[in-house]
């Protein structure tokens, strides 16, 4: 099977700074928790935190999957932590 993201949904954890967001591989539910220190901090939209990170998320939105793809297929694990060390360099939000 393949991982899709049908659920567009996603939340801002502000105890662990990370937006959460869900795939499924068939019926197996895979967990990514994005840490928002890969976006841009100097981003004015950012300064607003919860509704800025999700703007970020949202125009960063394919890039994120992309990557959330690559991670599970290395990794296929049930929660993936999209962290700088698995990511590699910050996502850029234009604001």
């Amino acid at each position: 099977m393949s991982l899709s993201f049908a659920n567009r949904t996603r939340t801002y954890d502000e105890r662990r700074s990370v937006i959460r967001f869900v795939g499924h591989d068939g019926l197996k539910q895979i967990v990514f928790l994005l840490s928002v220190g890969l976006f841009d901090q100097d981003s004015s939209a950012l300064r607003l935190r919860e509704q800025g990170y999700l703007m970020a998320f949202d125009q960063c939105r394919s890039r994120i999957l992309e990557i959330a793809r690559a991670l599970y297929q290395k990794n296929n694990r049930s929660m993936i932590e999209m962290d700088t060390n698995a990511v590699g360099s910050s996502l850029r939000f234009a604001s």
